[in-house]
């Protein structure tokens, strides 16, 4: 019985015009107007937020190469290391272009 009584008060409310103007009180929180916009934007943050932990990375990198001076097992550390950093900056230039291509792609065919 409470269901039915809470269904048909929801009912009620819902169907009386203006009693829920939904319009007027949301507004978009995004400063952006398409998806694209909005892809674009969340990828340049993300480059803007990863950049200095890939410098960082290379820095470290170096640091292991100079503390290495010469021993094999030491110089192998550094060199991972600066492979993993090269890898990890390729993705992340990567992602970047690929969302740039995608957004682009997308406000052609949207114009």
């Amino acid at each position: 019985m409470k269901k039915i009584i809470a269904s048909l008060v929801t009912f009620c409310a819902l169907s009386v015009p203006g009693s829920f103007a939904f319009a007027e009180v949301l507004k978009n929180p995004i400063k952006y107007d398409t998806f694209s916009a909005f892809v674009a934007g969340v990828t340049n943050a993300a480059v803007q937020i990863l950049m200095p932990f890939v410098v960082i990375a290379f820095i470290y990198s170096g640091f292991l190469f100079v503390k290495a001076q010469g021993k094999d097992t030491e110089l192998k550390k550094a060199k991972e290391a600066i492979l993993w950093s090269v890898i990890g900056a390729m993705i992340l230039f990567g992602a970047w272009g690929f969302a740039e291509m995608i957004g682009k792609t997308v406000d052609t065919f949207t114009k």
